[in-house]
């Protein structure tokens, strides 16, 4: 079982108690999960299995979707309805109109500050580890880029939107931010991941198929090395070029086959003649030969 599947994780529970009712369900002998999502939170939570663990450093910055609720006039100390109320305003003057001023604001390169319930750390320690001894923190604003908001409907004080947002952001953090600029206070009150990088909520499947009794489904929804990794360019090796890899020694000009996708990538993707991934590496030196590079060094080697 390598690969990655996509669950659609339902509400109510922590991402790490799916990765707990996975290992039950089907015992992987390694597993481990991209991109925290509250319990409040429903929806795409990438979980990598087997060899596919080796490659979530690699996954980790990637774009993510939602579609969530914001509910004006009141702000919570979780900055989600799993908190305490600590203000409240009357939200009923606001008009569609407003909200959708406000939302314009946060669109772009941002400085936002994290919540105090989230997983960040500070010292060593967890944010909501402090929080939860009543202790609050300092936290240092971190620069988030919300790509786009987009307003859905208003029904009383509940806004619907969607937001694609980069890695860091926090979206109850948006809403706590948009019910201040509006004055009336503002928080998450629900919340659904559609995608994350290149992992689509229509490509997932339910937490409670994924059993032994029902392995079938799971491999078909099992996503191979290389497609988990399809956010990044390729580059296809002749077989010499694997026993280099394993040795640790870059490759050159003469190990490549083909060449596609783009050199300003962090990583590329070293696959051999059949398609299957057998590293992921990065780009260097000068162009050479028709190729924008003339190296690749090695950064993870998969052992097939």
């Amino acid at each position: 079982m390598d690969g990655f599947l996509i669950i659609d994780k339902p509400g109510g529970i922590t991402s790490a108690e799916v990765i707990r009712v996975i290992k039950r369900g089907i015992r992987p002998k390694k597993i481990g999960y991209l991109g925290t999502l509250d319990p409040i939170a429903t929806g795409v939570l990438v979980v990598a299995m087997g060899r596919a663990t080796k490659l979530i450093p690699f996954m980790e910055k990637q774009d993510k979707e939602y579609d969530a609720l914001l509910t004006l006039g009141a702000e919570t100390n979780t900055q989600d309805s799993e908190g305490e109320i600590v203000n409240q305003a009357d939200p009923s003057h606001i008009t569609e109109e407003q909200v959708k001023a406000s939302m314009a604001k946060f669109v772009g390169e941002i400085d936002q500050v994290p919540p105090m319930f989230s997983a960040k750390k500070q010292q060593g320690q967890r944010l909501y580890t402090l929080a939860r001894q009543g202790i609050t923190v300092e936290r240092k604003p971190v620069r988030v880029n919300i790509r786009s908001i987009n307003f859905i409907e208003k029904n009383g004080p509940m806004v619907r939107l969607t937001a694609t947002v980069s890695t860091g952001a926090y979206l109850r953090t948006i809403c706590h931010d948009i019910g201040n600029d509006l004055g009336v206070y503002g928080h998450l009150s629900g919340l659904v991941r559609l995608s994350s990088g290149i992992f689509r909520i229509q490509d997932s499947i339910s937490l409670d198929s994924v059993t032994s009794e029902n392995m079938d489904a799971v491999r078909k929804h099992l996503i191979s090395l290389a497609d988990g990794l399809g956010h990044l360019p390729m580059v296809r090796v002749i077989p010499h070029a694997i026993e280099k890899l394993k040795a640790g020694v870059p490759l050159g000009i003469s190990d490549v086959i083909e060449y596609v996708g783009d050199v300003e990538a962090d990583h590329i993707r070293i696959m051999n003649r059949s398609g299957e991934l057998i590293g992921v590496g990065n780009l260097e030196g000068p162009p050479m030969a028709g190729f924008p590079f003339s190296l690749i060094k090695p950064k993870r080697v998969m052992g097939i």
